[in-house]
């Protein structure tokens, strides 16, 4: 007997450990906040006493903590009812349907109050799908709101539409105009604004209107994405987009503000997910290398500031946007003209890619970890030049990283495996917008679209994540869309030279994400002395039917030792 006792115990299960060796064992002990051991049965009851807590897992399967390596976490939480009014598919599938909701939601707030919707798709609205020339528009709104402010924001957060109550309030007129990448869509014949805003400096002039949130509000969205994030057995996330830049986006929820608050439920040992924070120092980024050189020498920190709950991981930039509004950056043309660009300043391409190297080794040599998004090819070899450069002047392992990587060439993934850069991706994306990419970008670029098998096959780090709440935060239907790289409206099959297997999907959501935190020794797998970190589902994940693996249920998940989510565990 041993001098001491396990906490809790958790035996007869089937515990992937994702260690080293892809272990399989029976059973988990937990002290504290830490895993004491991993093995059978017999040995980890060698570990209890009267007072250690049991529990028969029947043959569950119990996986690592979930890394959701790269959310919008207090968005997620404030892009859901009550708050924001969901006009996604499927609870809307047309603009009618759109038009009701905010009829309803118009009856029910007052006069005067602003109304904000979240997650509508034009590839899953009739009247689109019926007419390609059709899209959402301001006048829509404007028939059952003409007094309340309206802005809904679509799937993607780069574009949404505004009624033209709102646009009045912000001041949006045909003479309006915005920042090079970004767009105030306009009735070509009228010229008068649409409604519709693409990317963050055109939505910017919106957000400027719109009252932020309360911090009562912001913190009540916290909440709510903490507890969806761990019923679906998620215990770690990137939020990956929180600074002063993001004060004035979607009411505050991409601000200064949810840092403070993750900051004080820390302090009041209120979190249940460990947040890993992506700085955001300027709109899109930081604006300008000038914009760097003032505000980073002035917050005194930089990457791993925190820890083990709550730290700055890095710094967020954004090089393009995204190819179904064409604002990535693509070296062949898109099939119906324009190519997109980088979204910072400069009047020409070359002057914007110079802003964008500079940048990146100025946050480098700051001691800045970089989680670029970057979509288009044009983009990514951009960030990869300015990668590579910054460790050339200054060698150190700050881990960055491409965000979503979509359109990465066979050559760039050569580059990125020998620079050590790391890869952020999102597998869903493909499952959901599968056929918007076929059109966007033409089939064959569609096929090597987030080249998860290439990527690997040649050593580069890669993590899976969401970007909820562009979509919903679900790993399940991630690992699945990895393996199969099925359209869900379709159910076509894109790339499937480009599919994994289900052991490395999970390898990527659990690992992946640790390596992006520079956290692996302490999270990632169930070892003795790492972290206390673990969902349990009711179906073994390895053994499932690709196809169904979207239908696993999380029945409970630890997170530091302590159970945060139980649908079943306890009986």
């Amino acid at each position: 007997m041993t001098i001491w006792a396990a906490d809790s115990i958790y035996l007869n299960g089937n515990v992937v450990t994702v260690d080293a060796k892809d272990t399989v064992a029976r059973a988990i002990a937990v002290k504290g906040d830490k895993i004491v051991a991993v093995g059978a049965d017999s040995e980890i009851r060698e570990l209890a006493d009267s007072s250690t807590e049991v529990f028969d897992l029947a043959g569950k399967t119990v996986l690592p903590g979930i890394n959701d390596s790269h959310t919008h976490a207090a968005m997620y939480g404030g892009s859901r009812p009550p708050l924001t009014l969901d006009v996604g598919f499927p609870t809307v599938g047309s603009i009618a349907d759109i038009k009701e909701s905010v009829r309803a939601r118009v009856a029910a707030v007052k006069p005067g109050e602003w109304i904000r919707g979240n997650g509508w798709d034009d590839g899953y609205l009739a009247e689109c799908l019926a007419d390609a020339s059709r899209r959402l528009t301001r006048w829509d709104l404007d028939e059952v709101a003409p007094d309340n402010p309206v802005y809904l924001v679509d799937f993607s957060q780069h574009r949404l539409v505004a009624n033209s109550r709102a646009l009045e309030l912000a001041g949006i007129t045909r003479d309006s105009t915005t920042e090079p990448g970004s767009e105030i869509v306009k009735d070509p014949v009228t010229g008068e604004p649409t409604g519709e805003l693409v990317e963050l400096p055109a939505q910017g002039l919106l957000m400027r209107a719109v009252p932020l949130w309360t911090r009562e509000q912001m913190r009540a969205a916290i909440l709510t994405s903490m507890l969806a994030l761990n019923a679906r057995g998620i215990t770690s996330v990137t939020d990956a987009a929180l600074g002063p830049g993001g004060t004035g986006h979607q009411g505050g929820l991409l601000g200064s503000g949810c840092i403070s608050i993750y900051n004080d439920l820390h302090n009041e040992e209120a979190l249940s997910v460990r947040v890993n924070v992506l700085y955001l120092f300027g709109a899109y980024g930081a604006i300008s290398l000038e914009d760097f050189k003032t505000s980073i020498p002035m917050v005194g920190i930089h990457s791993g500031f925190g820890d083990e709950w709550l730290k700055i991981g890095g710094i967020k930039l954004f090089a393009d946007g995204i190819p179904q509004t064409k604002t990535a950056w693509l070296r062949e043309d898109y099939p119906d003209g324009g190519n997109g660009g980088l979204v910072l300043p400069g009047a020409t391409a070359r002057e914007r890619y110079e802003e964008l190297v500079s940048m990146i080794v100025y946050a480098h040599k700051s001691g800045f970890q970089c989680g670029i998004h970057a979509v288009g090819d044009r983009a990514i070899e951009s960030c990869i030049d300015g990668f590579l450069k910054a460790q050339s002047e200054d060698p150190r392992e700050l881990r960055h990283y491409l965000i979503h990587c979509d359109l990465i060439t066979e050559a760039d993934i050569q580059r990125i495996a020998t620079g050590n850069i790391g890869v952020c991706t999102q597998p869903v994306l493909k499952w959901v917008f599968s056929d918007a990419i076929d059109k966007a970008v033409g089939i064959e670029r569609s096929e090597r679209q987030f080249p998860l098998r290439s990527l690997l096959d040649a050593g580069v780090r890669v993590s899976l994540s969401s970007d909820a709440p562009v979509t919903e935060p679900d790993w399940l239907q991630g690992v699945e869309a990895a393996v199969l790289r099925k359209s869900k409206a379709s159910g076509t099959v894109r790339g499937p030279r480009e599919r994994i297997t289900v052991r490395e999907a999970v390898r990527m959501y659990t690992m992946g994400g640790a390596w992006q935190d520079h956290m692996e020794r302490r999270k990632g797998s169930l070892e003795p002395g790492k972290l206390a970190d673990f969902c349990v589902l009711d179906q073994d994940i390895l053994s499932v039917p690709p196809e169904d693996i979207h239908a696993i249920t999380n029945v409970a998940t630890v997170v530091g030792g302590s159970i945060a989510y139980d649908a079943g565990l306890r009986r």
